[in-house]
C-alpha cells in the first residue's frame, strides 16, 4: 500500500455537545442516557415556554395591547427565551471522524481525540451490526462516531479495541483494504 487511504465523515449535529448536553455529560458516563435525558428535557422546556407565553398572555394581554413599553418587554422575552433554548438546546456538534489507513498503521481522529493502532497488532477487524456494538461492545471498545450508524466497524488489537462508525460503504471498503494489508495477521478469531 503506497498512498495512504483517507476515509473521513463530516461533523453533525449532536445532543450531547450542546449545552445541555454538556449538563448531563457532566454527570452521568453513558452516551445513550445523556441523548434520552437530553430528549426529555428539551422537549419540556418547549412545552413549559409555550405554556408560559399563554399563560403570560392571558393575563397581561390588555396591558401588552395598551402599553407600548408592556409589549416590548413580552416580545423581548418571548425573543429572549426562543434565543436561549436554540443556544442552550440546540448548537452543539460532533467533530468528524477521519481515518487514514497507511501501510504499517491505522490512524483513526475525532476532534482532539486520536488513536494509532500498528497493524501488526491487530488480531481481527470486522463489521458488526450497531445493536450487537452497544449491547456488547461500547463499554469496551474507543468509539469514533459522529452518529448511530447501521454497523460499525470494529477492529481489536493487541492493547484495545477501536469502533469506528461512519458508513457502511466506507466501513467495507475500510475492511477490504485491511484485510489486503501484509500487516495484519492473519491467525485472526
Amino acid at each position: 500500500m503506497n498512498a495512504p487511504l483517507v476515509y473521513s465523515s463530516r461533523a453533525r449535529w449532536c445532543p450531547r455537545h450542546s449545552l445541555l448536553g454538556l449538563v448531563f455529560r457532566c454527570r452521568m458516563e453513558n452516551a445513550r442516557k445523556v441523548e434520552a435525558w437530553y430528549l426529555i428535557t428539551i422537549s419540556s422546556v418547549i412545552v413549559a415556554a409555550i405554556i408560559a407565553q399563554f399563560m403570560a398572555w392571558s393575563f397581561w394581554h390588555e396591558e401588552t395591547t395598551n402599553s407600548t413599553e408592556v409589549a416590548n418587554w413580552y416580545w423581548a422575552i418571548q425573543l429572549g427565551v426562543v434565543v436561549f433554548i436554540a443556544v442552550g438546546g440546540f448548537l452543539g456538534y460532533c467533530p468528524g471522524v477521519r481515518v487514514v489507513l497507511t501501510g504499517a498503521a491505522f490512524h483513526v481522529t475525532q476532534g482532539r481525540r486520536y488513536a494509532e493502532v500498528d497493524l501488526n497488532s491487530v488480531i481481527e477487524c470486522r463489521i458488526i451490526s450497531a445493536l450487537r456494538y452497544y449491547r456488547k461492545w461500547d463499554g469496551r471498545s474507543e468509539s469514533y462516531m459522529t452518529h448511530i450508524p447501521e454497523d460499525v466497524l470494529l477492529v481489536l488489537a493487541d492493547q484495545r479495541s477501536i469502533a469506528v462508525g461512519i458508513d457502511p460503504d466506507t466501513h467495507a471498503g475500510l475492511l477490504s483494504a485491511m484485510n489486503r494489508s501484509e500487516a495484519v495477521r492473519s491467525d485472526a478469531v
